[in-house]
């Protein structure tokens, strides 16, 4: 339902002013104009407007534009989850990244006065379409929504900054983060680990683990302390060549289809390492950790992750190469 609320300057004599009078006459009210049930409403812009879509997949963008009667002289736009949250342009272009249904509002003023319309409930936006071998994937857009469970991760971040993609990426200094009831991928079944990282921490630092430990039983991705990345099975594990703590964005994955574990640094293979003996978990399971290797006692702040992770996914199989290049965004 579409609610207008009017807004008009008071009428004033010119006559019958006094200095006094002026200041308490022209007080501001609701942006600088008074409520006045005796203005011509025939005068006063009539808001309305057009949107390219009303419903959407999340980072997609509408196009909102005036389409008010009796043109208006300022405009002020809200769009509530959207990005930016308001504008004083006519015409507005605005994204949406976090899954729901929004309002949209927009006052016109001339010089009679101003009306506002509130569109409640006009603006859809449903979860951007995932493969269905997708079992966990935090985007970080200014909250710890995780799109498969549809509930928050437990925990919390430093803040939030510019992402690698879309808009925003999550900052870890003193905590990890877990997902409630998900214990990951088990045993020697095919899986990916993907995410986009930045950091110049010179001490190891977990980007997610599950799994207790045991010989075989940890799944561990990490990155050490000189920068090479990490995937380790307590028993085993091997060290890329490359070097990601240079302070900029970088993707890094791993694959593991229960013969080989692939990791990648953006998007290029790094190494290759024949492991039969993977068994995830048999030495119990543990909530999955992201942005700290997760301690024994279920601790969150063991080698703790510092920096930025964004577009944190896991897979219930093993991507190819060029799936993993799209991922990167190659």
């Amino acid at each position: 339902m579409n609610k207008i609320n009017i807004y008009t300057k008071a009428k004033l004599s010119i006559l019958a002013l006094t200095v006094i009078g002026v200041f308490i006459a022209c007080s501001p009210n609701e942006n600088g104009y008074r409520k006045d049930s005796n203005i011509d409403p025939s005068l006063l812009p009539v808001p309305d407007f057009t949107a390219s879509a009303t419903s959407i997949f999340q980072f997609e963008t509408i196009n909102f534009a005036t389409a008010e009667i009796n043109e208006g002289d300022l405009y002020s736009w809200t769009f509530t989850g959207g990005s930016p949250g308001d504008s004083n342009q006519a015409n507005v272009t605005v994204k949406y990244t976090v899954r729901g249904t929004y309002p949209v509002s927009l006052k016109i003023r001339n010089q009679y006065g101003a009306n506002e319309v509130v569109k409640e409930g006009f603006i859809t936006v449903e979860g951007e379409p995932l493969d269905p071998a997708v079992e966990v994937r935090l985007n970080f857009e200014q909250s710890l929504y995780e799109e498969v469970s549809e509930t928050n991760a437990i925990g919390a971040v430093s803040g939030y900054e510019e992402g690698a993609i879309n808009d925003f990426a999550a900052t870890f200094s003193g905590s990890g983060i877990t997902i409630e009831g998900y214990n990951g991928i088990t045993g020697n079944n095919p899986r990916t680990v993907s995410a986009w990282i930045k950091t110049t921490n010179t001490a190891r630092q977990g980007v997610a683990t599950w799994g207790n430990s045991g010989t075989f039983s940890r799944n561990t991705f990490v990155v050490n302390g000189n920068g090479t990345v990490r995937f380790e099975y307590q028993g085993g594990g091997q060290n890329s060549t490359g070097k990601v703590n240079d302070g900029e964005w970088h993707h890094i994955a791993y694959t593991y289809d229960g013969a080989d574990i692939k990791v990648y640094i953006d998007a290029v293979l790094d190494f290759t390492r024949p492991e039969t003996r993977i068994n995830t978990a048999v030495a119990g399971d543990r909530q999955i950790t992201i942005g700290s290797e997760g301690a024994s006692d279920g601790s969150l702040t063991f080698r703790r992750f510092k920096g930025a992770i964004d577009d944190l996914r896991v897979y219930n199989r093993a991507l190819t190469a060029v799936e993993i290049a799209a991922l990167a965004g190659l």
